[in-house]
């Protein structure tokens, strides 16, 4: 699929959904967390913003600065669609507290009167999407975010 429709398909999957799985590591113990989440309103990323308390997640970030974040469809909507969004490094996971430059635009972002925001840049988006085999393409599609 043509970098520019997969960027469309993506954009539009992410827009319908409001739910992510956070999934972090410390010491081979992983840590799967639900959460809401957040975007900017912009088509120039794909940035992920999502409030945090402290606990467990937090400190394997700061340890292990490596996410994998899982994003799908209801099973009742019909469709089999689901993405994974990788990322690494503290320049991609960044952690914004109250006194932080970027945390008031982060604020506006996210709902809700929060302390502390993580705002995940993506290194990768996997999407699977059944539908797209209707379009003549692969129902599996990637898109490395280091190669933009």
């Amino acid at each position: 699929m043509p970098d520019n429709l997969l960027k469309e398909e993506i954009r539009a999957f992410l827009n319908k959904r409001k739910v992510l799985v956070l999934c972090t590591c410390l010491n081979n113990i992983p840590r799967a967390t639900p959460m809401d989440f957040y975007m900017e309103n912009s088509h120039e990323n794909y940035n992920i913003y999502v409030g945090l308390a402290p606990g467990r997640k937090v400190t394997n970030i700061e340890q292990n600065p490596i996410v994998s974040i899982g994003i799908y469809s209801p099973l009742d909507s019909g469709k089999i669609q689901g993405m994974q969004i990788t990322t690494e490094g503290v320049d991609n996971l960044i952690f914004l507290r109250e006194r932080d430059e970027e945390f008031e635009k982060a604020q506006k972002i996210v709902r809700g009167k929060r302390k502390l925001i993580l705002k995940i840049i993506p290194n990768k988006i996997e999407y699977l999407d059944y539908d797209l085999v209707k379009q003549g393409y692969s129902r599996f599609q990637s898109l490395d975010l280091e190669d933009l």
